[in-house]
């Protein structure tokens, strides 16, 4: 562009900007964008201007395509087999498996599904479980293995194990875990990111295998949607640092509990369609979403399975939104709050990164005092009403024949975060 045309586009942009600020300055009404959890301010001016990073180039993908993915944890394997058959024929085309078993019989577990036309992961914490698998794998297509470093006894042992084998192996960060747990956008990725260093350290020479991100995915859509974004943008800043290709990794969106009621359950179908939305035009490259009542006592219904990957059909299907790629690129709002969420979590990041341990008492007591100040908020937000949650703080209509929420298993220390479980005054 010639200087004089980037005169008159600076120009015309400058008349414009005041135009805008001139209109929403009138009344009493404030335009800023602030987030006390996250610890985000957006100014209108922010909303007007360019960031100053370009977060979208990270993006290479050729499309908004994703997988619809369901979980599974094995007990029985002909029943999970007859299970996740169902689930295939109501939309999905992505599995997940695991299993506190030390072997299972992977041909009933697998039985008459064709796995040219969907992708498997099993996620392995266990060396006999691996031992098992690997005696049975025939290379077939479309099975990886799942690998978090964090969830074995001894990860060194565990390498030396998969080098030598020929199954496909990606190795996991898991943010999700703490985002169940209340950690903020900034929080979970710079865990996230946190991982995904330390496995590259652990890994060693043995660069060649691939990450798998898996991402909570919260109720503030536009902080989710930027993200997402800036995950890709962070991640590959690590990667390339290492002298790793960068984007050899997968976002998977996992949309949980942390905001889901037993005793309203309608409202949760809304929810989880608006968290979905931001997770797919944030750019995942799988969406599961989790039955809400999957953690309750009893289980879930075969409706609240059916509808979860309905809402992920519906998206993709109907609102076509696989076909729009990265649909908020040029938002100057968008951008910026993008860069800082990002910026924010690579400070973070940094941080963690400066303990000399993978999994020190030191780093775990770090991240549980950040993710319990920032629970402390939430509850008091909910609590004074702050933040308003339909069903469960305003306008309740409780179900009397409610389920209840199961023990859940700690992490890092940390109970997870339900807004159903707080007692209002």
């Amino acid at each position: 562009m010639s200087s004089s045309k980037a005169k008159i586009t600076s120009d015309r942009e400058f008349v414009w900007k005041e135009k805008v600020l001139g209109e929403l300055n009138k009344g009493d009404v404030d335009h800023n964008f602030h987030n006390k959890i996250e610890d985000v301010f957006i100014t209108i001016e922010d909303g007007l201007s360019h960031s100053s990073v370009e977060v979208s180039s990270w993006n290479t993908a050729v499309s908004n395509d994703w997988k619809i993915s369901a979980e599974f944890d094995v007990l029985d394997e002909k029943k999970s087999n007859q299970t996740i058959l169902e689930t295939l024929l109501n939309g999905a085309d992505t599995i997940y498996v695991s299993s506190s078993k030390s072997s299972l019989d992977w041909d009933v577990l697998f039985e008459e599904i064709e796995f040219q036309y969907i992708q498997i992961f099993i996620s392995i914490a266990d060396q006999k479980l691996f031992t098992s698998f690997k005696s049975w794998y025939k290379h077939q297509e479309n099975i990886t293995v799942l690998i978090n470093f964090m969830s074995l006894n001894d990860p060194t042992e565990f390498i030396h194990t998969i080098a030598s084998s020929q199954v496909p192996i990606k190795i996991v960060a898991d943010g999700f875990s703490l985002q169940q747990c209340g950690a903020n956008a900034k929080q979970e990725l710079a865990f996230i990111l946190n991982n995904l260093h330390e496995s590259i350290l652990l890994l060693g020479e043995h660069k060649n295998i691939g990450f798998q991100f898996h991402v909570g995915v919260g109720a503030n859509f536009m902080i989710e949607i930027a993200k997402f974004r800036a995950l890709k943008s962070l991640a590959n800043s690590v990667l390339h640092a290492y002298d790793v290709p960068t984007n050899s990794f997968e976002i998977v969106g996992i949309i949980g509990w942390t905001n889901k009621s037993l005793k309203d359950s309608t409202t949760n179908q809304l929810r989880q369609t608006t968290e979905a939305l931001s997770a797919v035009i944030g750019g995942v490259d799988y969406l599961q979403i989790h039955p809400f009542d999957s953690q309750s006592n009893n289980g879930s219904t075969s409706f609240s399975q059916r509808m979860a990957l309905n809402i992920s059909s519906i998206l993709k299907e109907e609102s076509y939104l696989k076909l729009v790629k990265d649909a908020y690129r040029g938002s100057h709002y968008v951008e910026n709050l993008t860069e800082k969420i990002g910026d924010d979590a690579w400070k973070i990041f940094k941080q963690l990164a400066s303990f000399n341990e993978f999994i020190s008492s030191e780093k775990i007591d770090f991240i549980a005092g950040m993710v319990r100040e920032t629970t402390k908020l939430r509850h008091e937000e909910f609590i004074e009403k702050e933040r308003k949650m339909i069903g469960m703080n305003v306008f309740q209509d409780l179900d009397p024949n409610a389920k209840e929420w199961k023990e859940e298993k700690t992490f890092l220390g940390l109970n997870t975060f339900r807004y159903d479980k707080i007692e209002m005054r």
